[in-house]
């Protein structure tokens, strides 16, 4: 986990022209009242690459340098790309990738429409925006993303939500400070997840059986091209050419290695996590639920390799199935 520090960068996406303002509003206030940097496109400030064009350093600074992300959806969709979707839309998407804190603000006027134009997709929207794909962007905001929408008609409305806002990140952030300094630090280096951090600093019930299934979860997500290759039959290895005695004898060794595997299972699910929670009263153990995350996630991935490796076998026609 990253703990270099380093001022808090807030990317401000909307389209430009129309909220021009509004846009310059915001940066006065996340660098005069916080002391942040706000990153819009349009000032000096914002990082260039001249050897990328405009888009892609937009979307590259979201990927390299955000740390908050505000998009600001007015009546205005911007300009199309050749994927399809505004510049504003692209930057939105990559900051859900992220996983950075997204705060999604709709001009109220466009929100009170939604709805209508969901009846009515077809109808004529001219004098509200001034292309209907801002509907569908922000009905996937809604349905899709499961993200939070505020409504706003002027900045401060923007701004007095960024200010509760804020302060809850900080508490999170005293909060994370505070419980960093009880843990042990290959805890935190073990790259666990915001989720998994976070059942540790609410601690809400039953919150040792939470974060022992989030980083289970965080360690099986990282064996997503295993679970791709179990899939779609892929190997890398050689054919291999076995006898049908050899086959025999192979298949043989396979099946005491699978109750071998059973049974170390049995152990992980039966008595290790029992242990690793502990009995009432007593403090879990944290750094044995990360061990056997791993363990699982090991256990998971000797399986796939040997579905996969009898893919690699070659031998009478008889025994093929």
């Amino acid at each position: 986990m990253n703990t270099d520090r380093h001022i808090p960068v807030v990317f401000v996406s909307s389209t430009c022209y129309d909220l021009k303002q509004v846009r310059e509003d915001l940066k006065d206030f996340f660098e005069i009242n916080y002391g942040f940097q706000a990153m819009l496109s349009e000032f000096s400030s914002f990082p260039i690459d001249p050897c990328i064009g405009t888009f892609e350093n937009c979307l590259s600074n979201v990927d390299k340098l955000a740390d908050i992300f505000i998009l600001i959806v007015g009546t205005r969709y911007g300009y199309v790309t050749e994927r399809g979707k505004s510049i504003t839309n692209l930057e939105y998407l990559h900051a859900k990738a992220k996983g950075i804190p997204v705060f999604v603000f709709v001009d109220k006027q466009l929100h009170s429409q939604l709805k209508i134009w969901e009846a009515n997709k077809e109808g004529n929207f001219s004098t509200i925006v001034d292309n209907p794909q801002i509907f569908k962007f922000v009905s996937e905001i809604y349905n899709e993303s499961k993200q939070w929408i505020y409504t706003y008609e002027s900045v401060r409305d923007i701004t007095t939500t960024m200010k509760h806002q804020l302060s809850l990140i900080f508490a999170d952030g005293l909060a994370y400070k505070k419980i960093s300094n009880t843990l042990e630090p290959h805890i935190l280096e073990s790259d666990i997840s915001s989720e998994a951090l976070r059942v540790l600093i609410e601690e809400p019930y039953a919150w040792e059986y939470k974060f022992l299934a989030y980083v289970i979860k965080d360690e099986f997500n990282k064996l997503q091209k295993h679970r791709w290759d179990f899939k779609y039959g892929l190997f890398t290895t050689h054919i291999i050419e076995m006898s049908p005695n050899e086959l025999l004898d192979d298949v043989s060794v396979k099946l005491n290695e699978i109750v071998e595997l059973n049974g170390i299972l049995s152990i992980l699910l039966n008595s290790a996590i029992q242990d690793a929670i502990g009995e009432a009263g007593v403090p879990s153990d944290l750094e044995m639920m990360v061990y056997i995350s791993k363990q699982l996630a090991s256990f998971y991935e000797r399986i796939v390799a040997w579905a996969l490796y009898f893919k690699t076998i070659h031998t009478d026609e008889v025994f093929k199935p």
